[in-house]
């Protein structure tokens, strides 16, 4: 499998379904971001870090720093979505999670699951920034 670093690109070579903007100083962004990269095996999903300001204004112009701290986000063709919604979007491309996004999507559920994902968005720790080979484009 090559390194992780290769699914980290620019604009001009995005040519999948779904760009992930993460927060980069976050180690458990970070670690949900690289097991979803693992069970991503129909290469669906690019990820980039969104605390970068230069990165972020040339993949999604427009999405604050302050949007990008509070929650991730997904940037398609079709539109933008962040929090609970981006965990839909991603979970829709990617097969293993399609129960998920099935069940994700009932209601009632679905606003269980935006209360949930603000929660633990809301109490994450941050710790310096992204230096690994993850954030590296």
């Amino acid at each position: 499998m090559p390194p992780f670093a290769l699914f980290v690109v620019s604009r001009e070579q995005y040519n999948c379904f779904v760009l992930v903007l993460f927060d980069g100083g976050c180690p458990m962004c970070r670690r949900t971001a690289r097991r979803l990269h693992r069970v991503d095996w129909r290469h669906r999903l690019t990820f980039a870090d969104g605390t970068d300001p230069v990165r972020r204004e040339r993949l999604a112009p427009g999405l604050t720093e302050e949007q990008v701290m509070r929650e991730m986000w997904v940037i398609e063709p079709a539109g933008r979505y962040g929090g609970f919604d981006a965990v839909l979007r991603i979970s829709r491309v990617v097969p293993l999670l399609w129960p998920f996004w099935i069940v994700a999507s009932l209601p009632g559920i679905r606003q269980i699951g935006h209360a949930v994902y603000k929660r633990i968005a809301a109490n994450r720790v941050r710790r310096g920034k992204c230096t690994d080979e993850f954030c590296v484009p």
